[in-house]
């Protein structure tokens, strides 16, 4: 059975090590998939969701004025200081991801999953792309690719990473894509450009579905993540 607090507490930790001894410079540098943001802006996120979620400041969680305002708030306060508050509320939110399950806490899992990663791809450092963390990111996109496939009256799409396969949408699928599970993970959270998209494995056409992969909207540059 998943753990999702575990899933998130272990990404916090490898970031809060990869960030906590920045100096200004680094934690100043741009995040290209975030590209309004700085390392400690993502980092300013990540502990205002954490603190604002457990003081019950709900409204419009997730919207782009609900982040905005925890990074402002914390605009100024050193990365050292945003880490020691995101750990210290940390363990009781985590304790609420086990709690709550699926789906709530896939969506949270994503989140973090991609905020590592983008922090990664600002400081040129691999790593964070643990297998469970990856299918969990993947599924948490599933239902809100299948409502934009619905919507655009396409038959579902078939992804496959591996031994591991996910449908969105209904009935037969109209094409299928491959790509390693980290791939799928970065392309469904809007991190991929079109072309980048179309490049991977394509049973069928890729150009309708291509479109309708991320919520967030299409990157027009490639993040250049290694």
């Amino acid at each position: 059975m998943t753990d999702y607090g575990l899933l998130y507490a272990a990404s916090r930790e490898r970031v809060s090590a990869l960030v906590r001894d920045l100096d200004e410079q680094r934690a100043g540098s741009t995040v290209a998939a975030c590209p309004s943001w700085s390392v400690h802006d993502v980092v300013a996120h990540l502990a205002g969701t954490v603190t604002d979620v457990l003081a019950g400041r709900l409204e419009g969680v997730g919207s782009d004025a609900w982040t905005a305002r925890q990074v402002e708030a914390r605009r100024g306060v050193p990365i050292r200081d945003l880490v020691d508050e995101w750990g210290g509320g940390s363990p009781q939110f985590e304790d609420g991801l086990r709690a709550i399950g699926p789906p709530l806490a896939s969506v949270a899992i994503s989140d973090q999953f991609q905020h590592e990663q983008d922090i990664r791809g600002a400081l040129d450092e691999q790593g964070g792309r643990d297998h469970d963390v990856l299918l969990v990111t993947i599924d948490a996109y599933l239902p809100g690719l299948a409502i934009r496939i619905g919507e655009a009256k396409l038959p579902a799409l078939r992804m496959s990473a591996g031994a591991h396969h996910f449908e969105a949408g209904e009935g037969t699928p109209g094409a299928t894509v491959t790509a390693e599970p980290f791939e799928l993970a970065r392309l469904l959270g809007g991190r991929r450009t079109p072309d980048e998209i179309r490049a991977l494995g394509w049973e069928g056409d890729p150009e309708q579905y291509a479109p309708l992969m991320s919520a967030y909207g299409i990157p027009r540059e490639p993040l250049g993540e290694r």
